[in-house]
């Protein structure tokens, strides 16, 4: 399923279960998004230290989450779906809608750079999220208590939360109020 095929099926099960539901942009609670996500990024470093293995992935997986939920909060939206968080970011952040949020700028080539400059969310990115999440799910539910690969698990969670704070310190009232009304119009097409 492609990014926005998950963000429509969340939209439609949001009010019946866990789905995506848009709110009133958040400054305050994304900031506290952010600040459980550097809470995560220590927690994730000291389980490390102690050589908890399993937890590491988990912590490091949470904080790229939370961090992906201050940036949804801040644009007004909220998930209660992990797959549906991470499809958020893709389709809102990723080339796909780079191309159309910033044709809505009219042309304006300051403002167009910056776009693509900041909010641009490289696939890399992306990809680290994915794999943690599924690297957390294993963990977590699995019987092993190793994980070979914390080093660069927590590094991936570093910048991937360094990244989201980059946007979310670039982000203006403008993009905010293009990027909460398209996931309203977003919101119209499951509802149909």
């Amino acid at each position: 399923m492609n990014p926005k095929e998950i963000i429509l099926n969340a939209f439609a099960r949001a009010d019946k279960e866990r789905g995506l539901r848009i709110i009133v942009p958040d400054s305050y609670l994304s900031t506290g998004h952010l600040k459980k996500a550097d809470h995560n990024l220590i927690v994730m470093t000291d389980l490390n230290n102690l050589g908890h293995e399993d937890w590491v992935v988990t912590a490091a997986y949470y904080a790229m989450y939370q961090a992906a939920t201050a940036l949804l909060t801040k644009i007004g939206l909220h998930s209660k779906e992990h797959a549906a968080t991470v499809a958020v970011l893709e389709h809102f952040f990723g080339k796909q809608l780079e191309k159309e949020v910033i044709e809505q700028f009219n042309g304006i080539k300051q403002k167009k750079d910056e776009i693509e400059k900041i909010t641009v969310i490289e696939e890399k990115y992306i990809d680290y999220i994915w794999k943690a999440k599924n690297a957390r799910e294993t963990a977590q539910y699995g019987i092993s208590i190793a994980y070979k690969e914390t080093d660069n698990i927590m590094a991936n969670a570093r910048e991937f939360v360094s990244k989201i704070k980059l946007v979310l310190e670039e982000i203006d009232e403008k993009l905010i109020e293009i990027l909460h009304n398209t996931a309203k119009e977003l919101k119209q097409g499951a509802e149909k």
